[in-house]
């Protein structure tokens, strides 16, 4: 997490399920919707402190009392109401900066120089995941709004069933998402999908573009708590394509593969010369001449010049 100076000093590693490296940063707090609720928010070095790990499903909403746990940031003024946004929020430039400049005005510490050098630090390998299992298998898992899935598409080989599936989205603006039910399983709840689902859904709504991040999270959550909840999704949604052709040339992408790339390169291969895409009605092949240009542009034979003048 060191990528400045502030991070080496906060000591802060959400993978390791430290937040917060003082009081006074971040508090737990609770909502709900009964009438004299009274909330009692829970500093989050507290918090922390008793709580090793926190469930996925921490700030869902308990349906028979409405209560709802949620993240409150005091140093920028946030709700986070999920596990993942505290994670990225935790984990962003800014709330660093603010956070070590409130440590600093606690402790009086003198204020770091602007120029100063960021400590680099090697990048942790990426822990390995079971492909074997499928999309629904892992969201059933996951505490997280996983809306749109309508529009994915999950790949079967036919002729081998027990290799893993294959995944791709075809919602507009999304249709570069492919890969395995881990990679579709990260593509589902981020903020991308969740905003092309919405502008799917309402094409004249022009506010959706200048939205923050946090708040398409919170009306995906809203969308997904309307249809029921987590425990209600619909997985018979996703396509079932069992189709061995379709499922190899997936499987066989470049890790590097876009939707833009692949049309860059169907392009290039139209304009090539002698390209298969070329229309072979023209009648024309090159490297050839018709009679009109031996006898008009090279000259022919005194016959062939008569002939052509009659």
């Amino acid at each position: 997490m060191a990528l400045q100076s502030e991070r080496q000093d906060l000591k802060v590693d959400p993978d390791k399920g430290i937040y917060v490296e003082m009081e006074g940063i971040m508090q737990v707090r609770y909502s709900c919707e009964e009438l004299g609720f009274e909330d009692w928010p829970e500093d989050f070095m507290n918090f922390q402190a008793r709580l090793k790990k926190i469930s996925e499903v921490f700030c869902l909403k308990d349906k028979e009392t409405t209560m709802q746990a949620y993240f409150y940031c005091m140093v920028c003024n946030g709700e986070l109401k999920s596990l993942r946004s505290l994670k990225e929020h935790a984990s962003g430039n800014k709330h660093i900066k603010k956070a070590c400049e409130k440590k600093r005005q606690i402790l009086d510490l003198p204020q770091e120089p602007q120029n100063a050098p960021r400590v680099k630090k090697l990048k942790k390998e990426r822990p390995r995941v079971d492909v074997g299992l499928t999309l629904e298998q892992r969201l059933e898992e996951c505490g997280e709004p996983a809306i749109g899935l309508e529009y994915i598409s999950e790949y079967i080989n036919p002729k081998k069933p027990s290799d893993h599936p294959m995944y791709t989205c075809r919602l507009e603006g999304c249709k570069s998402a492919w890969g395995t039910s881990d990679d579709m399983q990260n593509h589902v709840k981020k903020t991308k999908h969740h905003r092309c689902f919405f502008r799917k859904m309402f094409p004249a709504d022009s506010r959706l573009g200048g939205l923050t991040c946090a708040d398409i999270l919170k009306m995906a959550a809203e969308y997904e708590e309307g249809q029921g909840g987590s425990e209600e999704r619909d997985y018979e949604v996703i396509l079932l394509v069992r189709d061995y052709q379709k499922y190899m040339k997936l499987r066989d992408r470049k890790p590097t593969w876009t939707e833009k790339n692949a049309l860059l390169e169907v392009e290039g291969e139209r304009d090539r010369p002698g390209s298969r895409f070329l229309n072979r009605n023209s009648g024309v092949r090159r490297g050839t001449n018709t009679g009109v240009g031996r006898v008009g542009r090279v000259g022919g034979t005194e016959r062939e010049r008569k002939d052509c003048e009659e």
